[in-house]
């Protein structure tokens, strides 16, 4: 089939540039393994997303938002910190009224942005469908599927997870950063309210989040351990996982109950060396995948997706070789310019507050009495969310 764009991967960021484009006059194609009836009705995975104002504001933009319901929506009031076994607490919040950003389950924004795909006329979803090779052929991408009949688009996006295979054919490398731990996510009811307060409790050994979700004394706990200690976190029954959530919490919220499903996810950060190639580009994970701790992999999706739209514009910069080059240029020095700093911050809190020698510990002290003794970096902080 002839397409203007061919998006690989059907996930938040690929849906959100179909949408973007669309709207923009192109004929957009999406090549998504799942199928239709997965894409629709999303499995719960336990991810929870914090979505930052950015983040709220695209996804109006785009008519997603507005479908889904309050009960789906967590306002994020403030955030603490808590570094080992220190009483005191480090905390954000906003000094004007409304939330720093929003607490949404991963599997209601990849349903919003599906609904919202289907309304467009310019879209065809190509589920089922996996990419086997790509060649270049002057002015066309040609992606070879599996199925059978391939996709021919004036511009290829890969938006295909952090472990891009579609980035691999292009010949792009990405950077990799494998930090030897996993994240268990899991739902846990507590005696207390969350008051809308995400919770990240940096301790020696392991670290935990509570994320505040739409019920008032339901969070989803985080529990970072490293990967040996997989098996025997994912094995507690739920008597034993809320033991350890409420050791790990220092009862700030009371009782615990834990109850559902568990979720296991590897930690590793990635970062294309490259975000675009000849009639080819990178947008979400592919281009850049982030730790958890801060919460920007899917505001950086976002955002990117956002700056790969503006910069091709209408259909005409597609067809003239010059001008989509340019194009593609100016979204990499604008993604990177946005997303480094951000990665490498990232990365470096990680190592700070995952290393238990004696040096680091007393190091992370002095940078969390640091913070909040000088107002200027929580504002910082507070305004890299609410922007």
């Amino acid at each position: 089939m002839e397409s203007d764009v061919a998006i690989v991967g059907g996930g938040p960021a690929g849906l959100s540039l179909a949408v973007m484009l669309a709207r923009r006059g192109c004929r957009v194609a999406i090549v998504e393994r799942q199928d239709k009836s997965a894409l629709s009705a999303p499995v719960n995975d336990g991810r929870e997303i914090a979505l930052t104002h950015k983040s709220y504001k695209l996804l109006q933009e785009l008519g997603a938002w507005q479908r889904l319901s309050p009960q789906e929506i967590s306002p994020l009031n403030a955030a603490e910190v808590v570094d080992g076994n220190s009483p005191s607490t480090l905390h954000f919040g906003r000094e004007e009224r409304g939330p720093l950003g929003f607490i949404v389950c991963n599997a209601a924004i990849r349903r919003i942005l599906y609904e919202t795909v289907l309304e467009s006329e310019n879209i065809t979803l190509l589920d089922n469908s996996t990419v086997t090779g790509m060649t270049l052929n002057g002015a066309v991408r040609h992606l070879e599927l599996a199925e059978g009949e391939g996709v021919r688009a004036s511009l290829v996006v890969a938006a295909d997870s952090r472990f891009s295979e579609v980035r691999r054919m292009a010949g792009i490398g990405a950077d990799m950063r494998d930090f030897g731990r996993v994240a268990i996510v899991g739902p846990v009811r507590t005696a207390l309210a969350h008051g809308g307060i995400a919770r990240e409790c940096f301790r020696y050994g392991s670290t935990l989040a509570l994320l505040p979700l739409p019920q008032p004394n339901v969070s989803s706990a985080v529990v970072t351990v490293p990967a040996s200690l997989t098996a025997q976190i994912m094995a507690m029954d739920n008597r034993d996982f809320a033991a350890h959530v409420l050791r790990e919490s220092g009862s700030q919220l009371g009782s615990v109950e834990a109850f559902g499903e568990r979720h296991c996810y590897p930690l590793v950060a990635t970062y294309a060396q490259c975000f675009f190639a000849e009639r080819f580009a990178l947008v979400g994970d592919a281009a850049v995948g982030m730790h958890p701790v801060t919460a920007h992999g899917f505001n950086l999706g976002l955002a990117g997706a956002d700056t790969l739209a503006r910069q091709l514009g209408d259909t005409g910069r597609l067809h003239q070789p010059a001008k989509l080059a340019r194009a593609l240029s100016r979204y990499q020095l604008l993604h990177r310019l946005e997303s480094k700093p951000i990665y490498s911050g990232t990365n470096r809190v990680v190592d700070l507050f995952t290393d238990d020698r004696l040096p680091a510990k007393l190091l992370r002290k002095v940078v969390l009495r640091a913070s909040d003794r000088f107002a200027p970096i929580r504002k910082a902080i507070v305004h890299q969310l609410t922007r």
